[in-house]
């Protein structure tokens, strides 16, 4: 699933992380719900949340940058026909 934030539940304790899940509301009962059945409800030590690098433009192949950089420059260029 490209272009879509993924969060991951990570336990050092038990060495563990979760699946990949889409909401920060499914990432928070990820974490109780292994809080409860593993750890007694208690936090455990070096718990952490993973969450993929933010994106950059610089990131996308050469030929999307081109051809991003263009239809953005047509828009505006649109823009600025119709406004004057």
């Amino acid at each position: 699933m490209e272009g879509v934030v993924m969060y991951r539940y990570r336990c050092v304790q038990c060495r563990t992380t979760s699946p990949p899940v889409l909401t920060r509301a499914a990432l928070a009962q990820e974490r109780q719900s292994h809080r409860i059945l593993v750890h007694g409800g208690h936090i455990p030590d070096g718990e952490q949340i993973e969450k993929p690098p933010r994106f950059s433009f610089f990131d996308l192949p050469r030929e999307q940058q081109i051809f991003g950089t263009l239809l953005v420059l047509v828009i505006v260029v649109g823009i600025l026909i119709r406004v004057t």
